[in-house]
């Protein structure tokens, strides 16, 4: 006996095979930041998993760098406040709980014609070079 019921929902979707960050093609643009030592840390092993996994040849500086976007981009869309204020939705501005504008305190540079990255700080604090 043959199932004709039609199925309601969406159909199922296969995992990802890879890291979600290798998904999307992105212009780049170089900033300088610092984060945390953990935080480094995770990123360069995310970093180097995602050069592993990608399909085609990959750079060190281009998983960073996709991982970073991808990261932020995610951050950015799941920010609920930061969306409503994006917006325009919430308290009116210039009420006294809202803080005033200031300028970005990082500035975007254009990306080098070469997508490398600075040679990686030591994390070895006896390394004195």
């Amino acid at each position: 006996m043959e199932n004709t019921k039609k199925r309601v929902g969406r159909p199922k979707v296969e995992p990802p095979k890879g890291p979600l960050v290798l998904e999307g093609i992105q212009k780049r643009e170089t900033i300088l930041t610092e984060v945390s030592v953990d935080v480094a840390q995770e990123l360069g092993d995310y970093a180097a998993w995602v050069k592993e996994s990608a399909p085609a040849k990959m750079t060190a500086a281009e998983a960073t760098s996709k991982t970073v976007d991808y990261a932020l981009r995610d951050t950015f869309r799941r920010d609920q406040r930061w969306q409503d204020k994006k917006r325009g939705v919430g308290r009116p501005q210039g009420t006294a709980g809202d803080p005033q504008p200031t300028p970005a305190s990082v500035t975007p540079r254009p990306a080098p014609s070469s997508p490398s990255l600075p040679p990686p700080i030591s994390r070895d604090p006896r390394t004195t070079s």
